[in-house]
């Protein structure tokens, strides 16, 4: 997807993703996440220092409920 070279801006992705292309718009950003999670996932698993390992916790709720914003947003905007 061409917009994903390109900084994101929240606007570009909400019309994204209540465009004709929904679907891939959100096959593409939620990779993005994804990738993310997985980064984090294994941060994790190598060990954090005390004082990081609340900073990534609370970063992995947000890539969570990022995720589920994504998969909202395109639900309400196929019922538009």
């Amino acid at each position: 997807m061409e917009a994903l070279k390109e900084p994101l801006r929240l606007l570009e992705i909400e019309k994204a993703l209540a465009g004709p292309r929904r679907l891939e718009a959100l096959d593409a950003y939620d990779a993005i996440l994804a990738a993310l999670d997985k980064r984090i996932d294994e941060a994790m698993r190598q060990g954090l220092s005390p004082d990081d390992f609340p900073r990534v916790e609370a970063l992995k709720d947000a890539n969570t409920v990022a995720r589920k914003i994504l998969r909202l947003t395109v639900r309400v905007g196929g019922q538009n």
